[in-house]
């Protein structure tokens, strides 16, 4: 560009203005100021656009980073020249500085804070037009990586601070909210400070009313609040807090609840303590206030997905060790806030369930569709949830269905499987929950009126059922438990019934034996069924006896649980029956632990009455005889059996009753006579009927037993033969009666029926056998004369142990000599029957020897092994005709003629030379490989120690590298303490002394000199203490001002010293020494002190000397006020009035403006002595605020 363009701007001063020092371009900025205030006073506001137009779009926008430096400091000038005026080209002012704000150069970034500072400060409000563009410009320069920057951006933000705060009703919020929710969400530190400033400024301005915005911004202040450092966190908590409050107290539109209770819940499941912890709060603090009750409703189940997932923490901090106690406090207020949010919900959930009841039409706050998200995070958290969290949420199952039966009826589909599964959580008071929840499903909705329970509870026994059917280990833990509970919480007669018609269809007999076992052990001994109990004992009613007999068709699965329950309802007679029958069945040892158990039973209170009933022998002989066959079942050693001895040996006459039977036989036909008489409904029992019924049930057990074990016999063998006892026991009731000595069969364990050709053998014919046997352990025998019932067991021992170890443990080695052996033993000697038995174990030992089983066998047992036989000769007889055909087709190709022998020797010769051949290959192979492994292990031998240096150089590699670091680190250390201590020489530097000691200033109608007044007024006594102060620091800075300049003051000399402080008179002397003229004085009449008046006069003479001096040196100085020469100690104001700066002369007010005049005269001359020293002592290059071209004189 021609420098015609650039004018009115001269060709040097745009030379000037970009140049590359910043005193030249300083130099320039003062020349525009001048031109600009030239045009201002003749209102020339053309000239000034076009200079602004030059600058912003010549100089700002240059690509040349000089132009741009020197048109932000034009740009500046230019605004403060203008001052009110500067409004009218805001256009040229403010846009293209912020267009610098994102430049490449630093520098540049620096003048456009420095720049829009003094801008601002000339604009004020009409910098609020801008102010959307200035945040987004600033939000980008506090996070500046270089300092300076970062230091301007601050000093603008304050100043747009006070800027907006001053003008609060020309602010537009609304339309700064936009860019606010824009940029909150950023991530960097320093921003977010900046935009937490900012919210938190707007919000304690009451006319901004942030409240209303702040759903739009809660989400990003969130995002904040889970920065990682410490002050931002602080900061952003303070501001949530602030919100809060305001909240409390002001009036607030649902909807804005609405939205805020969603970010909200969003937030609550944060994995950040904090944010979840302030979510959590506000929602506590949303539910405490009434307005927002109907607003939150339906969100409950934000609220429970807030909530229940909280329950869990415990259980996880409880695992830290490393938990500290201010986490420990802030975990209970965590909890704390959790269980109350839980509490107050339950609350309303019932409170609007109470609105239903009493209004038709009242709940519109939980519709449906809330009701069914609820449900689903429910159901969410029992599955998947912690322990803790799970048993809160099946406790607002139970509520729900407390309070909202009709809408949670849809959902019961929903929940059954998902509660079903929590009966196998280990937690029994989930279990217990769950129960409570299936009770209320029962007894809701009843379509039936004849029936206490609706469908879902026959559906609810059945699935229970199969539970328990499948997992049989859930059937023992808590079987037993589930089922008492079910009977606390609904009717037991209606849960028995229901079991006993589930269970008498039951295709398991196994199961629905160990579920009858349960129940009966659960009725015969749970406080819960007392009631259950009496009406049982009873039977007086058509209803007990039917009950009676559903519970006996289920109890036919249980022989014991059945006799226990006619013992329960006085059936003794029936009872006597079934234990008869007991001799039909299996008497495994299971079946003997509940015949203990039953007479355990038997002695506890709940029988009571049935050991009373013993006293009447002659009405209650059946149950004295049921009593006497359990007591022949149970083994002779147990507790039980004596227990039960002990109390049959209690009852009256009790041998003589038994044997007096023609009087037990009167007695029951009286009896049954007085039974015809009476109506008793156990008459309607026909126990014909159901004894038929239990034998077909036996009978279904025995045979679906033969199916279970049709494939595999010997298990069953192998779990009969676990004890020895049950076969002691089976072998004295069913062993045949033979002098013979009794053995069993060594597969099977039945009893032998010996052929009556065995008594023939005598010890003369088994001696020839005696000799060929050649067993290697000898084999002994035992015989025991045991009990006093005579009878002998003989234990025999293999010396053969061809059996398997379970096998020779078992009882496969018992006989039983039964007890008529006894009569042929007292004709016998027991030394022949001795000699008997071993005979027979001789023969038996021979045949064991002879084959690969042993004996005997019975006549089963032999003649499968005779089948196996014909399978294995039929096998071998197979293989044998194979081999013969084998061995003729070999022989056939084997045949070889006479001529070709030689030939074949020849090649018999070669094959060996080569066989010689390769074996001397392969000892030189053989050779070879020993060596190569010796070389492969000195190899590895040289590899390792390789492997061992190198590892050695690699830590030395890594030390020398963590040197390296610790350097790099240190030199990174020292570098940054350089670059402090630069910028802080640099900030050092660019202090003024002069201004940062000697503030003056006005306070009112004083002025002031580093905030001591000089002066008084009849209405305010300043102390004089004060005074002196003020006359002091004066003194010290007109001193500092002379030295200077070089300035020798002439006829006095100003001695500075604080509080006290005087000025020597060089004309007059008095005792050999200078007057001095005290700057002070502490008299009470002022009037009377004429050498505090003439130090005063003094004083303004030497400003006067200061004066002329500075005009010696610059024409166009000049001070505000004038000082008369010829009149000593007058000042005069710029409409000629004089003042006077002794007390002598005038009023206090008078002396008081005359001591303000002189201040400001030396604030003239501080400005001009500023101005005029070397860039090392001023703060041009800083953003000023005492250092502008132009000096307000203090009014």
């Amino acid at each position: 560009m021609s420098d015609r363009d650039y004018l009115p701007l001269s060709a040097t001063l745009v030379k000037t203005l970009t140049d590359k020092l910043y005193e030249k371009r300083k130099a320039a900025a003062l020349e525009i100021e001048k031109m600009v205030r030239e045009l201002i006073a003749v209102q020339n506001y053309e000239q000034i656009e076009r200079i602004c137009k030059i600058l912003s779009e010549h100089f700002v926008l240059s690509q040349n980073g000089n132009f741009r430096r020197g048109g932000l400091i034009g740009i500046a000038a230019l605004a403060i020249a203008c001052g009110r005026e500067a409004q009218r080209f805001k256009s040229y002012l403010v846009p293209p500085v912020l267009q610098c704000f994102l430049d490449n150069d630093p520098k540049v970034r620096y003048y456009a804070c420095e720049s829009l500072y003094n801008i601002a400060k000339v604009l004020r409000t009409i910098t609020l037009s801008y102010f959307n563009e200035i945040f987004d410009c600033l939000s980008k320069l506090v996070c500046d990586l270089e300092p300076t920057v970062k230091s301007g951006a601050e000093l603008c933000d304050r100043l747009l601070k006070d800027i907006v705060i001053e003008t609060c009703t020309q602010f537009e919020v609304i339309a700064f909210i936009p860019l606010l929710r824009e940029r909150i969400y950023v991530r960097n530190a320093f921003t977010r400070q900046f935009i937490v400033s900012w919210v938190s400024l707007l919000t304690s301005v009451p006319e901004f009313d942030m409240v209303q915005y702040l759903p739009e911004i809660m989400d990003g202040l969130f995002h904040i609040l889970g920065d990682p450092n410490p002050e931002i966190r602080k900061s952003c908590e303070i501001l949530f807090s602030e919100f809060l409050t305001i909240l409390k107290t002001s009036q607030v539109q649902p909807d804005m609840f609405e939205d805020m209770t969603r970010i909200l819940i969003q937030n609550s499941q944060s994995s950040d303590d904090l944010i979840q912890y302030t979510a959590l709060h506000w929602l506590r603090e949303f539910l405490n206030m009434p307005k927002c009750h109907q607003v939150l409703l339906p969100h409950s189940a934000g609220l429970l997905s807030a909530v229940l997932p909280c329950f869990s923490y415990e259980d996880d901090n409880r695992q830290n060790i490393l938990f500290t106690f201010v986490d420990f406090v802030f975990f209970l207020f965590f909890i704390f806030t959790a269980k109350e949010i839980n509490l107050i919900l339950r609350q309303l959930i019932k409170n609007e369930s109470t609105k239903k009841s009493n209004e038709s039409n009242a709940i519109h706050n939980l519709p449906d569709m809330t009701i069914t998200k609820m449900v689903e995070v429910l159901k969410t958290q029992i599955q998947s949830g912690a322990s803790p969290s799970r048993i809160i949420a099946l406790g607002w199952v139970h509520h729900l269905f407390e309070c909202l039966q009709d809408q949670m009826a849809s959902h019961i589909d929903v929940l059954f499987p998902t509660l079903f599964r929590v009966l196998s959580d280990p937690s029994d008071e989930a279990v217990l929950l769950v129960l409570q929840v299936f009770a209320l499903i029962s007894t809701s909705n009843r379509t039936n009126t004849d029936r206490n329970y609706n469908d879902y509870f026959t559906k609810f026994i059945i699935v229970l059922m199969d539970l328990f059917r499948t997992d049989r280990s859930l059937l023992e833990a808590r079987g037993s438990f589930i089922i008492r509970q079910l009977c606390m919480l609904l009717s037991p007669e209606d849960i028995y019934k229901t079991l006993s018609e589930t269970l008498a269809n039951e295709s398991d007999t196994n199961f629905a034996s160990i579920m009858v076992k349960i129940l009966s052990s659960i009725l015969l001994t749970s406080t819960e069924l007392h009631d259950l109990r009496i009406k049982l004992k009873n039977l007086q009613t058509i209803e007990s006896a039917d009950l009676f007999v559903c519970l006996y068709k289920t109890w036919c699965h249980n022989p014991v649980a059945l006799v226990a329950l006619c013992f329960l309802s006085q059936n003794y007679d029936h009872a006597c029956t079934l234990v008869q029958l007991f001799a039909e069945i299996e008497v495994t040892v299971d079946f003997l632990i509940e015949i203990d158990k039953l007479v355990q039973l038997l002695e506890s209170p709940i029988f009571t009455y049935l050991r009373l009933a013993l006293l009447d022998v002659e009405n209650n002989q059946t149950l004295i005889r049921a009593l006497c066959g359990l007591l022949m079942l149970l083994p002779g050693k147990t507790d039980a059996f004596h227990v039960l001895r002990r109390r049959l040996e209690c009852v009256p006459n009790f041998i003589d009753k038994f044997t007096s039977i023609d009087k037990r036989l009167a007695n029951l036909s009286i009896n049954s006579k007085e039974k015809e008489t009476i109506n008793d409904p156990r008459k309607n029992i026909n126990f014909d009927e159901l004894q038929q019924y239990y034998l077909s049930i036996q009978n279904r057990h025995i045979d679906l037993k033969k199916q279970r074990y049709r494939y595999a016999p010997t298990s069953d063998v192998r779990r009969n033969r676990q004890t020895s006892t049950r076969y002691l026991d089976k072998m004295t009731m069913s062993a045949p009666k033979s002098p013979l000595p009794q053995f069993v069969c060594q597969v099977c364990g039945n009893f032998l029926q010996q052929d009556s050709s065995l008594e023939t053998i005598d010890d003369q014919m088994t001696k020839p056998i005696a000799s060929s046997t050649t067993i290697c352990d000898e084999s002994y025998n035992e015989l025991q004369q045991g009990g006093s019932d005579g009878t002998i067991v003989i234990r025999k021992t293999l010396g053969r142990k061809r059996l398997s170890q379970s096998s020779l443990d078992s009882a496969n080695g018992f006989a039983l000599v039964p007890h008529d052996v006894n009569k042929d033993l007292e004709q016998k000697s027991m030394r022949e029957y001795r000699n008997d038995i071993n005979i027979h174990e001789k023969l038996y030992d021979f045949l064991s020897e002879q084959y690969t089983f042993d004996h005997p066998l019975c006549q089963e047992c032999t003649d499968t092994l005779l089948d196996k036989l014909d399978v294995d000769l039929q096998m071998a007889t197979h293989e044998l005709t194979s081999y013969k055909k084998l061995l003729e087709q070999l022989n056939s190709s084997t045949n070889v003629q006479p001529e070709n022998y030689e030939k074949l020797k020849q090649e018999l010769i070669e094959l060996d030379e080569e066989e010689k051949r390769i074996k001397d290959e392969l000892l030189k192979l053989e050779q070879e490989n020993q060596r190569l492994q010796n070389e492969s292990e000195q190899l590895k031998k040289d590899e390792q120690s390789l492997e061992e240096e190198e590892i050695r150089y690699l830590r030395d590699y890594n030390e020398q590298k963590r040197l390296l670091f610790e350097a790099e680190d240190e030199q990174k250390s020292i570098d940054n303490q350089t670059k402090h201590a630069r910028a802080q020489y640099e900030k050092l530097s660019k202090t003024n002394a002069f201004n940062a000691a000697f503030h003056i200033w006005h306070q009112e109608h004083f002025g002031t000199i580093n905030g001591f007044r000089l002066g008084r007024l009849p209405s305010i006594n300043v102390e004089w203490s004060e005074i002196n102060a003020g006359l002091g620091q004066a003194a010290l800075l007109l001193n500092s001002l002379a030295k200077r300049i070089d300035l020798q003051f002439i006829k006095y000399k100003i001695i500075p010293l604080g509080s006290h402080s005087y000025i020597e008179d060089l004309n007059e002397r008095k005792n050999g020494k200078f007057v001095q003229l005290p700057l002070y004085t502490g008299r009470r009449h002022l009037t009377w002190d004429n050498q505090f008046n003439k130090a005063l006069i003094a004083f303004l003479d030497c400003v006067n000397q200061f004066k002329l001096a500075i005009e010696s040196k610059n024409q166009r100085f000049c001070l505000p006020y004038k000082m008369n020469e010829k009149k000593k100690g007058v000042i005069t104001d710029s409409n000629g009035y004089q003042f006077h700066v002794s007390y002598q002369v005038g009023s206090q007010e008078e002396w008081t403006k005359a001591l303000k005049y002189m201040l400001t005269n030396l604030k003239w001359g501080l400005t001009w002595i500023t101005s005029q020293l070397p860039d090392d002592m001023t703060t041009s290059n800083a953003i000023p605020t005492t250092s502008s071209p132009t000096v307000t004189s203090p009014r």
